[in-house]
């Protein structure tokens, strides 16, 4: 009876391992490390098994999460503080990348002044989105509440925007890559670097549930696949191949010249560089608590927490140190 025991235990111990991290992203080229881990194996090598769901906007990314349908989400880090301060039970655990340009301010016209009173598209839950917008406005002596926020998803604001219905939008890559070409860019995420970083958070009942070595492994496949990105060795033809075409059409819509300026746009940190942005008041905590900052300042929150509190990173910075 007792080794009877014994074995029930192992195989319940065993079947919480197997049981897969769920992970919902955004399919924009900044998320395609998780691609890459996915078709090279490398969580498989590293035995932990991972299940990918994009979603099409931070909107029904950040439902999903809430309601238990992922234990992760891959976004901006600021929409996880807008997040996190409407109520929702999660933990910053990575910031991954940065954007320097992927993140766009579009418009028919160049003066900016020509708009107040009028509406902006933006992004619902997207409060990453509205912190580079604020910054671009506040450097031409406006600010949010001098215009309507008209929110909508990506698809829906460059509809919009192609019939003047609002006349400006914030569009993210490959959305702003389709309206480059036809809208004056006022500004975007490379303009105020570091204003727009992406990475991942985790429900609070993920973290309890699912086993911290798993998490290490999650991680480290994560960093193996953002490293051979960077390595920057492959072929861009083997590179597109880890892509979902439907995924990603988008993203592969205008060729891969258009595609590979999106992928220049996106910077990922060496593995020092992160490890020194996720230590104590390192750049995501002075991240985060800017993000908090401008939240309050324009009443899209009452109160502004402690920024560490709302970061759980130690599986992140224990893969950053492993070798």
């Amino acid at each position: 009876m007792r080794k009877l025991l014994i074995i029930m235990v192992v195989l319940a111990a065993a079947a919480v391992e197997a049981k897969p991290i769920r992970v919902g992203y955004l399919p924009d080229i900044g998320f395609s490390p998780l691609n890459v881990a996915q078709a090279q194996g490398f969580w498989k090598e590293l035995g932990v098994e991972v299940a990918l769901t994009p979603y099409a906007d931070s909107a029904s990314l950040s439902k999903a999460l809430v309601e238990g349908d992922l234990d992760l989400a891959g976004d901006l880090t600021g929409n996880f503080v807008g997040w996190a301060m409407a109520g929702a039970a999660i933990k910053l655990t990575a910031e991954t990348h940065t954007s320097n340009g992927s993140v766009k301010i579009l418009a028919r016209g160049a003066d900016i002044q020509a708009y107040k009173g009028q509406a902006i598209g933006v992004g619902a839950e997207e409060v990453g989105s509205l912190f580079l917008l604020a910054r671009y406005l506040n450097a031409k002596g406006l600010q949010l509440a001098d215009f309507k926020l008209q929110e909508s998803s990506p698809a829906a604001r460059l509809a919009g925007l192609r019939k003047g219905q609002p006349a400006l939008a914030v569009l993210p890559d490959p959305q702003a890559n389709m309206a480059r070409r036809d809208y004056t860019l006022l500004a975007d995420s490379a303009t105020y670097p570091g204003v727009v970083t992406m990475g991942f958070a985790a429900s609070k009942s993920a973290l309890a549930s699912i086993p911290d070595e798993q998490w290490l492994r999650f991680y480290r496949g994560w960093l193996k696949a953002v490293n051979w990105v960077r390595a920057g060795n492959f072929k861009w033809a083997d590179y597109r191949a880890v892509l979902d075409p439907k995924i990603h059409a988008g993203l592969l819509a205008d060729g891969d010249a258009a595609a590979m300026d999106m992928f220049n746009s996106i910077k990922f940190p060496s593995n020092a560089e992160a490890a020194k942005r996720h230590g104590q008041l390192g750049g995501l905590e002075y991240h985060v608590r800017a993000v908090l900052r401008f939240m309050r300042e324009n009443g899209l929150a009452k109160s502004e927490p402690e920024a560490r509190n709302l970061i759980q990173s130690t599986a992140f910075e224990k893969a950053l140190a492993t070798r």
